[in-house]
Order: structure tokens, then C-alpha cells, then sequence
């Protein structure tokens, strides 16, 4: 199911499936069951902040529609993105006071940029299981069946 702004009210990150942390104002998010990681900047790490910060993110939306229509169809875009990606999920926390929102008063100071990238080209990786998809020739961790004997 895509879900939009208009089926949300206000967002959490989805843990334990979702890790996020911000690298001096870059936003680097991880579903650590798809393996995929973003990279979120400008607008677009400000919009993160802002609503795992409970604001609302159709409230931003009309806020930056009064700015400029475009803002308001990205970020709509990118919050859609989020959820689908299962970055993000619906809470039920109440909303945070729209005046506090960074991503308007950049958008106001004139910042249109909304930045995002996904990777998958650390998938593999991330979503090796270093216990049981080993070699044991190589001194890697066995897994062992309960006779003690290993698989």
C-alpha cells in the first residue's frame, strides 16, 4: 500500500528495521531489511528533522505551499518516498507546534533544495548474516546443529 501525507498525522522512525543518524546536517538513513541507506540533505534532512521531531508533515506541506507550490509537491514526494522505503511509520504522538519547523523557516529564507539519494550498493553487505553465511575454511564462526557437530 502507498501511503501518502494525507494518510499520516505524525511520523517516527521505524525501529528496529531503521537507523538514522545526522552527520552534521546530512541525514543518513538505513532499512536495515532492505539493505538500502539515503542520504538526505538541505530541505530535504531539515523535512526528516522536523517531522521524527513530530511535526506535521501535511501541516509543512501547506506551510511551504504558501511559500511555493513546488516545495510543498516535493516534500510531499519525499515523505511518501520515506514511507515506502520504511524508513519511516505513523505514530500516534501528538503534532509539535508548526512554528518551530526548520524546514519552513529555510524554505522562507529562500532554501529550495530538497537533496535525496538512495544506495544499494552496500546491500550485500548489509544484509550478510556474518554468523551463518561463512566459510569454515576460513576461520570463520560455525554454526553448529545440537549434537554439537557442525552444520
Amino acid at each position: 500500500m502507498v501511503m501518502t501525507t494525507a494518510d499520516i498525522s505524525i511520523l517516527e522512525v521505524s525501529t528496529p528495521d531503521c537507523v538514522a543518524n545526522d552527520f552534521d546536517g546530512e541525514i543518513v538513513a538505513l532499512n536495515l531489511s532492505s539493505g538500502v541507506y539515503w542520504s538526505l540533505r538541505d530541505l530535504a534532512a531539515a523535512l526528516w528533522r522536523d517531522v521524527t521531531a513530530g511535526h506535521n508533515p501535511a501541516a509543512i506541506a501547506e506551510r511551504l505551499a504558501q511559500i511555493d507550490s513546488n516545495l510543498a509537491d516535493e516534500s510531499h514526494l519525499i515523505i511518501a518516498n520515506l514511507l515506502n522505503a520504511g524508513l519511516l511509520r505513523p505514530c500516534s504522538a501528538s503534532p509539535v507546534a508548526l512554528e518551530a519547523s526548520e524546514t519552513v523557516a529555510r524554505a522562507e529564507a529562500g532554501e529550495i533544495a530538497f537533496s535525496v539519494e538512495s544506495y544499494e550498493d552496500m546491500k550485500d553487505l548489509i544484509l550478510a548474516d556474518p554468523v551463518h553465511d561463512t566459510e569454515e575454511h576460513l576461520g570463520w564462526p560455525v554454526v553448529r546443529n545440537d549434537d554439537g557437530v557442525g552444520a
